[in-house]
């Protein structure tokens, strides 16, 4: 069917708004730092930390690191599916707690085909089921995400603490060497965690639902009126975020050796940061998992070096809130400028009709 004139008027304003952007990208060093700017700081400070550590720059330091980032790296995949929705998750710490002493119960016992499944498969259930719970009050409970999740944050950790507050250990081996064995040099938590990575990128990248998150965090109205389903959606990506704290849950206490009821504590702010230094919007439809990644690796190795250099606690703390500060600032920074350039396309549309 041929177009009517005002779709090939929108169209074409649409067109020349992309390859004005595109120019913009190669250009302008805000629209190079949002590409790129990620992966550059991630190679100063891995240079800096190489040259002011002493053993930093190793190969036995190097899968440390990403033994380290693993557990984390997990949940914040998750939480990008949230931030992409333009939500937020303050529960995941608590959803890996609950998720943790399950799995430790279920691991101590003798290690029978249904002891092992239950033991691996309980711990995502019970992840699934606290972010579905989280969903269903945001989408249809229509509750703001930040209350629904500052809630059960509370209400999950409570639970957990009052129904097993004593730590569990005499896990089965063969349960332990989920998190502590490797396959060749590498970690089996790290091969985990790469394999969340990709799946997670073809899902965001390659199919109808990674569009759908992208939309409704974009303009969740423009979304609706195209036909998505919205409140399914929000339902989907936090399910798939509590999905994924069991399964940082289920990994972490295997690396660990033990359960504990106060695991996880402060976990949603790491994953947060991670989510965001890694340059996904906090305001929805802006976000990579590759990205998220870095975000999470670089916030380890700023960790570790500064460990490595014998900085007090505290100050690792600041530094850190540094760096959160300054990715929200810079993303900030990108909406303003993306903002005034989307007014540009439409005053140009605008004008385009009224001189026809």
């Amino acid at each position: 069917m041929p177009k009517s004139a005002t779709e090939s008027d929108v169209e074409a304003v649409w067109v020349s708004d992309r390859h004005g952007e595109s120019s913009l990208a190669h250009s302008a060093p805000s629209m190079i730092l949002r590409d790129f700017g990620i992966y550059i700081i991630l190679a100063i400070i891995t240079l800096v930390f190489s040259f002011t550590t002493k053993g930093f720059a190793t190969i036995n330091n190097l899968i440390l690191i990403l033994l380290q980032v693993s557990v984390m790296g997990i949940i914040s995949v998750g939480m990008l599916f949230v931030i992409l929705s333009k939500g937020i998750d303050l529960s995941v710490g608590s959803i890996l707690a609950i998720a943790g002493i399950f799995s430790g119960l279920l691991a101590k016992q003798e290690p029978t085909p249904l002891n092992v499944t239950l033991a691996l498969g309980v711990p995502l259930l019970l992840g699934l089921g606290c972010g579905f719970l989280n969903g269903y009050l945001v989408s249809w409970g229509r509750l703001p995400p930040l209350i629904v999740t500052l809630g059960t944050m509370y209400a999950f950790r409570g639970f957990i603490v009052w129904y097993h507050v004593n730590p569990i250990y005499q896990l089965q081996p063969w349960y332990r060497m989920l998190g502590q064995e490797k396959v060749g040099p590498i970690p089996i938590p790290v091969i985990i965690l790469l394999s969340v990575t990709g799946i997670t990128s073809l899902v965001l990248n390659h199919t109808r639902f990674g569009r759908y998150v992208y939309a409704v965090g974009g303009n969740e109205d423009a979304a609706r009126a195209a036909g998505i389903n919205v409140n399914l959606v929000k339902l989907s990506v936090y399910s798939i975020s509590g999905f994924f704290c069991g399964l940082a849950g289920l990994v972490f206490t295997s690396r660990l050796g033990a359960a504990q009821s106060i695991s996880g504590a402060g976990f949603e702010m790491v994953a947060i940061a991670s989510v965001v230094v890694g340059g996904a919007s906090l305001f929805g439809g802006r976000g990579s998992v590759g990205k998220t990644i870095v975000g999470a690796l670089l916030m380890q190795i700023v960790q570790s070096g500064l460990v490595m250099l014998n900085v007090p606690s505290p100050i690792q703390q600041a530094i850190l809130g540094f760096i959160i500060i300054l990715a929200v600032w810079l993303d900030l920074f990108i909406q303003r400028r993306e903002g005034m350039k989307r007014s540009g396309s439409i005053r140009s549309l605008f004008s385009f009709h009224k001189s026809n």
